[in-house]
């Protein structure tokens, strides 16, 4: 026995297990025999099937076989409502391999231009017969009555169109074909209902292609659910022509369905982010389920809701690869994290630049940003962090009663150059002490976190040593201290008072310039003149 792997033209491989004595070719048949669609074949025809028509059918509509016989039901349910049976169907297979959305929508248009008889050949040729032949040759073909005017039963089909507002551009039906009439009547109604122009009219048709192919009802409802359920104002209808040509369907199960998101009402929600109505309502909660599952706060989806217009699967690969990166972990709790999922392409490649430009400060707004803004950041002189990203990984950091981001900057502000220690250092700093310290003891010494990790933790465990009661570090202590501290009762310092000690001993090298944040940097130690030249040339611009 062993294994043998064939091949089909389709997309799955079909692993056939084989021995001398059995045949692989009988295995290919009765796999074929035994799909959902072989089977409807032949309950419907009353026929057995040749390997002939399976070959051909195998040629023609390979997909055929992979489907399951519930798509298989679903098709015959959609194909049901234009009267086509199941008989019908079957001897014009392709309908089968049709997608389901295009396949209701085809045959709904057909029906809503009159045609005499609908059958599955006629929705597989779709796009044949209502872009590339004439409303009179339809009619010779008998698919539309000798009398009909086509123009007018359309315009009938839109209930609340003032009658007075109705001017029928009477298309010759030689050269017209039912594309360009139902295009028309659309640009006319939305016109009236709107007052869009033409130039947006067209800008909508080239965007959004389901528009030219949408049911008329389709697109009334959709309008009405718009305007009457989610209470869109006309301008944004107007900004985001997507609303027009959603699926109605899908827009009432995802009212229904999805009841919140970020904790706000569906219908509040899509009306900040109208984009969301292009996904489907399934996607939709799994994308909520996935960003509960990564911790992701609801003000952090609030401030970015265009994660709920993404594929689930991206999403989810996403953040796994984000939260293996130090920039994420650093950045997870900014209230704006889920940007750098959704413009994740774009901030690796921008942490790739900026770590050959071998800068330690960024921001998440230099990573997500416009591109001017970026290159402004890149190219200028010295490294920079956002005020903002430093004071929210502080605040969001510390359990600590009142804390905020403007408290955080009222303290961190000042330092000389609190705004060029990088977002990493501060949150090593922030990890490293909580292991000892209480928050509040670290929010009173928050400037402490502005320094290198390395040079703080000799002088906490060298200074935590003493207060201990350790006498025989002072001999091998690798830091140097003040000697007027040898009268010093080390038992009774606080722990606010051993991060106040610190912070003295690390500036005092440095005669309280604020230089020392420098110290030991990854990247090297920054030329300080060099940057106060820059920072005096940039205010004398300004001025």
């Amino acid at each position: 026995m062993y294994l043998k792997i064939i091949k089909q033209t389709f997309k799955k491989s079909i692993y056939i297990c084989t021995s001398p004595n059995i045949s692989i070719f009988t295995k290919c048949r009765r796999f074929y025999h035994d799909a959902p669609f072989i089977n409807l074949y032949k309950e419907v025809s009353g026929q057995s099937v040749s390997e002939n028509f399976l070959l051909e059918l195998q040629k023609k509509n390979p997909k055929i076989f992979n489907l399951s016989e519930e798509q298989i039901k679903y098709t015959l349910q959609i194909l049901n409502k234009f009267s086509i049976t199941a008989e019908d169907a079957c001897f014009d297979p392709h309908v089968f391999c049709m997608n389901h959305l295009l396949l209701d929508n085809y045959g709904e248009i057909l029906r809503e231009c009159n045609f005499t008889v609908i059958l599955p050949k006629h929705i597989i040729r779709y796009h044949t017969l209502v872009k590339s032949r004439t409303i009179s040759q339809l009619k010779k073909e008998g698919l539309l009555r000798e009398e009909l005017n086509l123009e007018q039963v359309l315009h009938n089909s839109f209930n609340d169109w003032p009658r007075d507002g109705i001017k029928l551009m009477n298309f010759p039906d030689s050269s017209t074909n039912i594309l360009t009439i139902r295009m028309s009547i659309l640009e006319q109604y939305l016109q009236n209902k709107f007052h869009i122009t033409h130039e947006e009219f067209q800008k909508y048709c080239k965007n959004y292609l389901p528009l030219k192919h949408r049911p008329m009802s389709d697109i009334k409802e959709a309008v009405n659910i718009a305007q009457n359920d989610i209470k869109f104002n006309i301008d944004t209808i107007r900004r985001n022509g997507f609303i027009i040509s959603s699926d109605p369907v899908n827009t009432k199960l995802i009212l229904d369905q999805v009841n919140s998101i970020a904790d706000l009402d569906i219908r509040e929600a899509i009306k900040v982010e109208p984009a969301i109505l292009k996904n489907h309502y399934q996607a939709i909660l799994k994308i909520k389920k996935i960003l509960e599952d990564f911790n992701i706060s609801n003000e952090a989806q609030r401030l970015c809701l265009k994660v709920y217009c993404m594929r689930p699967d991206t999403v989810q690969e996403r953040l796994e690869h984000l939260v293996k990166l130090k920039e994420y972990q650093v950045l997870s709790s900014n209230p704006r994290v889920l940007y750098m999922v959704v413009h994740e392409r774009k901030m690796m490649n921008r942490l790739a630049k900026i770590q050959a430009a071998k800068k330690q400060c960024y921001s998440l707004n230099h990573l997500v940003a416009s591109t001017k803004v970026f290159n402004t950041y890149i190219n200028s002189f010295g490294n920079k962090i956002c005020s903002r990203d430093v004071a929210v990984l502080i605040s969001s950091s510390l359990r600590v009663a009142g804390i905020s981001n403007k408290s955080v900057l009222h303290k961190l502000k000042r330092h000389k150059y609190w705004l060029h220690t990088a977002l990493s250092v501060v949150g090593e700093n922030i990890q490293m002490l909580k292991k000892g310290f209480a928050d509040d003891v670290i929010f009173e010494n928050c400037q402490i976190l502005l320094y290198p990790v390395y040079e703080i933790e000799q002088y906490i465990d060298f200074l935590l040593k003493i207060r201990d009661g350790n006498a025989s570090v002072k001999g091998t202590r690798k830091v140097e201290i003040d000697t007027s501290y040898n009268n010093l009762n080390w038992r009774i310092l606080t722990d606010n008072q051993i991060l106040s000690l610190v912070l003295y001993e690390i500036e005092k090298k440095y005669h309280f310039s604020g230089d020392g944040i420098w110290n030991k940097l990854d990247g090297g130690k920054i030329n300080t003149h060099m940057l106060n030249q820059k920072l005096k040339q940039n205010s004398t611009n300004t001025i």
